[in-house]
């Protein structure tokens, strides 16, 4: 009798092993998520930048205040080109290209398989076949889905291709600090710089359920602006192993005093952040307007503050951000967790609804620009390198006022109370979403 006790004894326990087991990987697993967290600093204090006193725009400091507080770099150039959606973009880029005689640079984040990935390919192979130097920097984590043979072909025809940030066992964490910007430099005499990666998402994607063109933009500069932006890439060629050949020379024309810009080059760290301190003094010196436009719309409670400061002062505070047809729908949710303070204040946030809204850029009154690859959001603040071109160039703020203008025509615009009665579906996923928003 005692030994049959035993046996069942012994099959019981046998039995909740697996129980054990199962709750053992859980809690490890939790364990090892919260470890990342912290490691990442979830968990660290976020810090809060208190400024007073702001000039406005027409001030002559202001200009200087920028450069000060967030590490741009003055320069000056000219407005050469401007295009609205992806056909317009990819032409302007093939052509120019296709017109490089000594060197062609290009920094991307993201290329995946398809018809515009083959068009540029055959543009930079037909180009260094010719013997003009290509220089093609890519984030390899934004780049992962091309196959070996597209950068093969590509370094057989002599194009130089390097890989951003590959991933490295001895510093594991450092794979979520990417390189987001979008440039390309040819004959250090001309620069575009946009949103738009090189990939046929842009035409629009049916997996998200638009069919339309995204809504993005480009535009293209000359003037001593590009031989900055040359320097910029070349620091991170630089870091991934490439030769800076300064034999090569920097071009450098003759100043234009009426046309003043300001590169603020992002590569932040988690105690500072010079894009976003670009962004916040930009806001506060507003007087009339602050127009937004940033699909990954996730500002911090700083920035969420500033916005609402400027409504109280009675700016026109908007937001054009990405609605149902997106590529992100956690960041989409999570984006819509933070909305509540802003439109109980007032301030205006659209949902872009012909497809996906991808397009970065902040107006200011009627005399400051700023746009690039900078979104509002941690990841661009404190993660990314990022590239944006702020300047109070009048052409140029025509033209963003214009693109603005017509996109929303096209969204719808959310209000409080439909926030208060959002689904709770959405209401989980945009606080799951909010937890890991540093890696979003």
């Amino acid at each position: 009798m005692q030994s049959e006790q035993r046996r069942l004894e012994n099959r019981r326990a046998l039995n909740k092993k697996p129980l054990w087991w199962f709750g053992g990987g859980i809690f490890a697993l939790f364990i090892a998520a919260l470890g990342f967290l912290y490691l990442r600093g979830f968990f660290r204090q976020e810090s809060e930048y208190k400024i007073s006193n702001v000039p406005s725009l027409k001030d002559n400091r202001f200009p200087l205040l920028v450069v000060s507080l967030s590490n741009a770099l003055a320069t000056s150039g000219r407005l050469t080109g401007f295009w609205v959606g992806a056909d317009a973009i990819y032409d302007a880029r093939l052509n120019a290209i296709r017109r490089a005689q000594r060197t062609i640079i290009f920094e991307t984040y993201y290329i995946t398989p398809g018809r515009r990935a083959n068009d540029f390919a055959e543009a930079l192979i037909e180009r260094a076949k010719a013997r003009v130097k290509v220089q093609l920097l890519v984030d390899e984590y934004g780049t992962n889905s091309v196959p070996d043979e597209y950068w093969q072909r590509l370094r057989q025809a002599g194009v130089e291709v390097r890989f951003f940030r590959e991933f490295d066992w001895r510093a594991p964490l450092e794979y979520n600090s990417r390189t987001h910007r979008k440039l390309l430099l040819i004959d250090t005499q001309q620069a575009l710089i946009g949103g738009a990666g090189v990939s046929d998402n842009w035409d629009g994607d049916p997996e998200i359920g638009d069919r339309a063109p995204w809504l993005e933009f480009e535009a293209s500069y000359q003037g001593q602006i590009v031989s900055l932006l040359k320097g910029n890439f070349l620091q991170n060629w630089a870091y991934v192993g490439g030769t800076v050949d300064l034999a090569e020379g920097v071009s450098c024309p003759e100043p234009e005093p009426e046309n003043k810009f300001y590169i603020t080059n992002d590569t932040s760290t988690l105690s500072e952040s010079t894009m976003r301190m670009l962004f916040q003094i930009s806001f506060l010196a507003a007087r009339e307007r602050v127009w937004i436009g940033s699909p990954y719309f996730v500002p911090d409670s700083n920035t969420r503050s500033v916005l609402i400061q400027a409504k109280q002062k009675g700016v026109d505070v908007r937001v054009l951000t990405m609605g149902k047809k997106n590529d992100k729908p956690i960041v989409h949710f999570a984006s819509r967790e933070l909305y509540g303070d802003l439109l109980k204040a007032g301030v205006q946030i659209c949902e872009y609804q012909p497809s996906m809204m991808h397009a970065k850029v902040a107006l200011i009154d009627d005399g400051w620009i700023s746009a690039g690859s900078a979104n509002f959001d941690p990841r661009s603040y404190h993660h990314n390198d990022e590239l944006n071109i702020s300047t109070s160039n009048p052409e140029l703020v025509k033209k963003i006022d214009g693109f603005l203008v017509d996109a929303w025509r096209t969204s719808r615009c959310l209000t409080y109370s439909e926030w208060q009665n959002r689904p709770f579906t959405e209401k989980i996923q945009g606080q799951l979403g909010l937890i890991f928003k540093p890696l979003l």
